[in-house]
């Protein structure tokens, strides 16, 4: 179906929301713990893994004759990418050494719901323009 739409289309979106999904749990759990003494408040980044695997969808520098041949690149393929954790550090820790900045949590959160949302809406015209293009074929 990704030849349908183009540039793995579906596998971007599936690994998207479950991105958004994943990091929502992590903030959340960020903010439960803003009174938690000497809690390290973390974050999720996915973009520079998927960059990297869609960088493998163009041709390699090494010319491929067989499929089991490298293409010179070390790279995932785009259903293997995966979410990477990292800490997300105020840089002024609490006096308990706590990380957790409550504003800075919010924002994230609100943030990610909107790309969230991107998401679906993007989806769902996708699947809009499919249900169309079959509609059309039965006349």
């Amino acid at each position: 179906m990704s030849g349908l739409f183009g540039n793995n289309i579906f596998t971007i979106a599936q690994k998207s929301l479950d991105f958004r999904t994943s990091r929502h749990d992590l903030l959340a759990s960020n903010v439960a713990n803003k009174d938690t003494p000497g809690y390290q408040a973390e974050d999720l980044v996915f973009r520079a893994s998927l960059e990297k695997a869609l960088q493998a969808e163009q041709p390699g520098p090494l010319k491929q004759t067989d499929s089991r041949h490298f293409d010179g690149r070390n790279t995932p393929p785009l259903n293997e990418v995966e979410a990477q954790r990292i800490l997300s550090a105020s840089p002024y820790p609490d006096f308990d050494g706590n990380t957790v900045d409550l504003d800075r949590e919010m924002a994230k959160i609100a943030e990610n719901q909107l790309m969230y949302n991107a998401t679906l809406r993007m989806l769902a015209h996708k699947f809009r323009g499919l249900k169309s293009a079959i509609a059309e074929g039965r006349s």
